[in-house]
């Protein structure tokens, strides 16, 4: 989750807590008589004129329509992002900011990963986790590619990937994915 939607959710948090706080011990001092010249009951001609009126059923509508979109939209920034578009390269200062494409790096890195035999397609991604820049990788291989080669040309693909990247804090991650027939023609089937 992002730092401004943390700051966001804990200001909320707090305000709601205080709100419901006083609230509770205003409804108990007002119970037991511990507020000076507090009415026996409250009356309010306001409330029951407003309810009566013809815009009230439109004003409750509205009111919940804005309160749907305010929650859709709250559950949104709380969805996990865990993709990171540009990185910050090394080399980076005061007179200028370096960075690159971080799905473009890994995707390169996968495609060279891709030419190994055995192995069908390789994505992968920037994430964040943890706190750590990781790159994941996902390559489908088939059920019956040599996995020592396969491993590898990963560690291969992995070791270009942080060398063209020069990120210190950068690791990656490989996920095997095996696929569930395999594509690689037989001899018996070559013509």
């Amino acid at each position: 989750m992002r730092r401004g939607v943390i700051a966001v959710d804990r200001v909320a948090a707090a305000v709601a807590g205080l709100a419901l706080i006083a609230a509770g011990t205003a409804a108990l001092g007002w119970r037991y008589d511990r507020i000076p010249d507090a009415p026996d009951r409250i009356e309010s001609t306001w409330i029951t004129d407003a309810t009566g009126a013809n815009w009230w059923p439109w004003a409750t509508g509205a009111g919940g329509i804005l309160l749907v979109l305010l929650g859709l939209a709250w559950l949104a920034k709380h969805l996990p992002r865990r993709g990171i578009g540009r990185i910050t390269l090394t080399g980076s200062d005061k007179t200028g900011r370096l960075s690159a494409d971080a799905n473009a790096a890994v995707t390169a890195a996968g495609q060279i990963l891709a030419a190994t035999p055995g192995v069908r397609d390789a994505g992968g991604q920037i994430v964040a986790d943890r706190g750590q820049l990781v790159a994941e990788f996902h390559p489908a291989i088939e059920p019956g590619a040599d996995l020592e080669v396969v491993r590898t040309a990963a560690e291969h693909a992995g070791a270009d990937l942080l060398r063209i990247v020069g990120r210190d804090d950068l690791s990656y991650r490989i996920e095997l994915r095996v696929a569930r027939h395999d594509k690689t023609p037989t001899p018996d089937r070559v013509h």
